[in-house]
């Protein structure tokens, strides 16, 4: 029998030596030649670098200083009260690990003026100064133990930041950091603490078969129930799940703001969000804004717990955080990123994204630029 013919074994192309660097540089005199000072202010990659937010400095919980204007961030990696899938205490990391990509965009982007393509803003970067305060306490097995020591590690953290980041895990934490820094701003002085829930859902539950009063859809109620809340200083922004007719109405007839996500879609950020950021401007001294990441499409952010199918895409995300910037906003946080569930890491991403902007921006402005200017509605 006949055997086919045989490729020959392939070989790397041949270099003449005359064409070889006569020698290797001298590593030994490369290395004195410079110190570590000159390397210190250069940007990291974004997969290098200790992983606090931003790459910011971390910050011992006791003594913060981050003067007049500037943020603090603290973790809640907790979400034994998950009840479809877990995975959201694994959140507050990954976002800190996805932030580390614009950790550098401060410095290469510089204070210039900039254009916002999609909404046709214009704004100029600006960096506060912010600190990573690491995570607040937590006891997996022990939900009151763990709301105990995150209100109290929140209160003090309010007491002297200015203002403050949460990464949390699943949504019931929102209510020990909520209820932790507005006892903080009453010490301080302040009368009125708003809240802002953006979410597919009320988290407006009582009870729980499997975890009880406690647990990721009675948040918004344990935090109407504190002390001295009112219903007109607390709203809920994006929601687009069902939910019982006789609640809805009852949150109406209450005095609650309601801003469904399908009126965001159709009207736009601005217009729908308008009598709220009014009414609650007039009305408190600060505002706390909680992110359930699940108030996104799942198209869009797999990676949470909840499947979502009809939330709001990002480009009206970042429209609703832009309106918000007319409030007194001293706290946000973020909570349901599970990355386990995104391999790709985007959800992380948009999550790192979304504080970039809106902690970062300043002196935004309206569009005054042709094709974001429609002359028909100049006057």
């Amino acid at each position: 029998m006949n055997q086919p013919p045989t490729q020959p074994p392939y070989q790397l192309p041949h270099q003449p030596l005359s064409q070889l660097p006569s020698q290797l540089p001298d590593f030994e005199a490369l290395h004195r030649s410079v110190k570590p000072e000159e390397f210190e202010t250069d940007p990291l990659p974004g997969w290098a670098g200790l992983a606090t937010l931003f790459g910011a400095p971390a910050a011992d919980r006791a003594q913060v200083d981050v003067g007049e204007d500037g943020w603090v961030a603290a973790g809640v990696p907790y979400d034994a009260t998950a009840s479809s899938r877990p995975g959201a205490a694994e959140g507050p990391r990954a976002i800190r690990q996805a932030s580390l990509v614009f950790s550098s965009y401060l410095t290469s982007l510089g204070q210039w003026k900039m254009l916002d393509t999609r909404s046709g803003r214009t704004f100029r970067y600006r960096a506060p100064r912010v600190a990573d305060a690491g995570d607040l306490h937590i006891y997996p097995t022990d939900t009151i133990r763990t709301f105990q020591a995150v209100a109290a590690g929140s209160r003090r953290l309010s007491g002297s930041a200015p203002r403050l980041v949460f990464l949390n895990g699943d949504h019931s934490t929102t209510f020990p950091t909520f209820a932790g820094f507005r006892a903080g701003r009453l010490d301080r002085g302040a009368r009125r603490v708003g809240f802002i829930n953006i979410d597919h859902h009320f988290d407006f539950g009582n009870w729980s078969t499997l975890h009880g009063p406690l647990y990721h859809g009675s948040n918004s109620r344990r935090i109407s129930e504190l002390p001295g809340m009112h219903p007109e200083d607390i709203a809920f922004v994006g929601v687009g799940d069902v939910t019982r007719y006789d609640q809805f109405r009852g949150l109406l007839d209450r005095g609650f703001h309601v801003v469904p996500g399908s009126q965001i879609l159709r009207q736009g950020a601005a217009a729908a969000l308008r009598p709220l950021v009014e009414q609650l401007g007039e009305r408190c001294d600060t505002v706390y804004v909680s992110l359930d990441i699940d108030v996104l499409d799942s198209a869009v952010a797999t990676g949470t717990g909840h499947v979502t199918m009809g939330g709001i895409d990002t480009g009206h995300l970042l429209d609703v955080y832009e309106e918000l910037r007319a409030l007194p906003v001293e706290a946000v946080d973020i909570a349901e990123v599970a990355p386990r569930y995104d391999p790709s890491g985007s959800t992380a991403q948009l999550a790192a994204r979304l504080l970039f902007e809106f902690l970062f921006r300043s002196e935004s402005a309206a569009p005054d630029l042709a094709p974001w200017t429609d002359p028909r509605q100049e006057p």
